[in-house]
C-alpha cells in the first residue's frame, strides 16, 4: 500500500518537530528510554533546525525528507562515530546511522553532523 507525497510529508513534519536535540553516538542508540552509545562531545548536544519536508530524490526517492541544520561537536581522541541520537530537551526519541562513520585519531577533532527524516508511507 503506498501514500500520498502530500500524506508523507505531513508524517515526515511531525516526526521531525517531535524533537531538535542531537547527540553524537559510537553505536546504535537503540529503542530503551535512554539512548546508548551516547558519546561525550563537547558541547555534549546541539540543536538542528528542520526544514520543511520535501519529496526525497536519489537514495531517498519515495521518501518524504527534512534535513536538519548540521552542527559542529569535538569529539574526543580514538573514538569512532556511527550514529546519532536525536532528542527532545532531555527525553529520547530516537537514532539514525551516519552514512559514513567517522574514526577519530590520537587527538580530539570537530566534527559536523547533518541530521535528516524521512518517511514512507504504506510500510
Amino acid at each position: 500500500m503506498g501514500a500520498t507525497s502530500a500524506h508523507q510529508i505531513a508524517i515526515c513534519n511531525a516526526i521531525a518537530a517531535a524533537g531538535n536535540t542531537i547527540k553524537p553516538c559510537s553505536g546504535d542508540p537503540g529503542t530503551g528510554t535512554n539512548a546508548a552509545n551516547v558519546i561525550a562531545s563537547t558541547p555534549a548536544s546541539f540543536n538542528t533546525t528542520w526544514p520543511t519536508a520535501t519529496d526525497g530524490s536519489g537514495g531517498d526517492a519515495g521518501y518524504a525528507v527534512s534535513q536538519g541544520s548540521a552542527g559542529t561537536l569535538q569529539i574526543p581522541a580514538s573514538a569512532v562515530v556511527s550514529h546519532y541520537a536525536i532528542f527532545n530537551g532531555s527525553t529520547y526519541l530516537r537514532g539514525h546511522a551516519l552514512d559514513t562513520p567517522i574514526t577519530v585519531g590520537g587527538s580530539p577533532v570537530n566534527i559536523d553532523i547533518t541530521p535528516k527524516t524521512r518517511y514512507k508511507g504504506g510500510q
